[in-house]
């Protein structure tokens, strides 16, 4: 969605995109490492990578997130939501929590994306409010189409998905999203609550994808890069392919340091929630 806008400011050069899948987006991460650090090798991650995995994998990862890296630019923001079938028996978040505290949780599997995602995580936290009774297990599939399909079959009870993955079936009607993980409410979808609405402002996580490079990438570059990815941004037809997407166009602060910024902040918090929950990523 963006490498058009970004190619107009990059002087015309043609971007092609390589997807380089595992382990949550550090497979890719390592490859970066690796690379000349001359602008022509960049990676749009997302937070996994460069936030969770690192904060929260068992034995870490093989680079370091903040100095490995040079951080050109802040792409977007993605929420997650809860989601049930509509025939599930909790109408509400605060009806699911009493119903996974129950011996009926037993057979309230969840899914996720896969394990150490984002969305793996923000369904443990909502186990960890459910407490100790809950006995509901996790089903980890291969992607998010598949993990939010299998709520919608009755495959798996419910799930925390990304909301692109989810908008699809939510706006058909054969999920129901009971509460984002945004600060405000996603502009599509207006009547789902945000879980700080309702008094859990501990659910509160966004995706977050941004352009990284090699370390040490040439001043003029990195400005040129960031100038590039920054402008892409303020197109209308972009910034509309990213709400329908369930995304929302970056509109803070756009440089290298607040990128590096959101890099450090986000793993910080990563450590804090696997420090208070005692959450980690095994594999």
């Amino acid at each position: 969605m963006i490498i058009e806008g970004m190619a107009k400011e990059l002087d015309g050069y043609r971007m092609v995109v390589e997807n380089r899948p595992g382990a949550s987006g550090t497979v890719a991460a390592t490859w970066l490492t690796r690379q000349q650090p001359d602008g022509y090798s960049l990676l749009l991650s997302e937070s996994s990578s460069f936030a969770i995995w690192p904060a929260m994998h068992e034995t870490g990862v093989k680079y370091d997130p903040v100095q490995d890296f040079d951080w050109i630019a802040t792409v977007c923001t993605a929420p997650m939501v809860l989601i049930v079938s509509p025939n599930f028996p909790a109408k509400t978040v605060k009806e699911t929590i009493e119903l996974l505290r129950t011996p009926a949780s037993a057979e309230l599997n969840y899914s996720s994306s896969g394990v150490g995602s984002i969305p793996h995580i923000g369904a443990e936290l909502l186990r960890t409010l459910a407490g100790p009774a809950n006995q509901s297990r996790h089903v980890p599939y291969r992607g998010g189409a598949p993990a939010v399909l299998s709520v919608s079959t009755g495959e798996t009870a419910w799930g925390v998905a990304s909301l692109g993955s989810a908008t699809g079936l939510l706006n058909g009607g054969a999920l129901k999203g009971l509460a984002v993980t945004s600060p405000n409410r996603f502009p599509l979808f207006p009547d789902i609550p945000t879980f700080r609405e309702l008094g859990m402002p501990e659910m509160e996580l966004n995706i977050y994808y941004l352009i990284q490079g090699p370390a040490r990438l040439p001043p003029e570059v990195l400005a040129k890069l960031n100038k590039a990815g920054a402008a892409s941004l303020n197109q209308p037809v972009t910034r509309e392919r990213f709400l329908k997407a369930g995304m929302q166009a970056w509109d803070g602060p756009n440089t290298p340091e607040s990128t590096r910024e959101i890099v450090m902040a986000e793993n910080a918090r990563f450590r804090s929630i696997s420090q208070r929950t005692g959450l980690k990523i095994v594999t």
